[in-house]
């Protein structure tokens, strides 16, 4: 299982970055389906969560993931 992994820092001061992973069971299954999603999640996290008002998309990757407990 692929996991998408954002990173966000606000817009003003690019040192107060919040990391977020989706839940487990957003996973993807091949790292192309990753890859062609992560901007829309990205989008649509930046929209609708106001724990990321003011802050921006400065990284994003997709790598392995898996449940808690398991190797990331």
């Amino acid at each position: 299982m692929v996991q998408l992994v954002l990173t966000f820092c606000l817009a003003l001061s690019g040192s107060t970055c919040k990391t977020v992973r989706p839940p487990f069971e957003q996973g993807y299954a091949s790292l192309m389906r990753c890859m062609t999603a992560a901007q829309f999640i990205a989008a649509d996290m930046l929209r609708d969560r106001l724990d990321l008002q003011g802050y921006r998309l400065t990284r994003w990757r997709c790598g392995p993931g898996g449940p808690p407990g398991t190797a990331t």
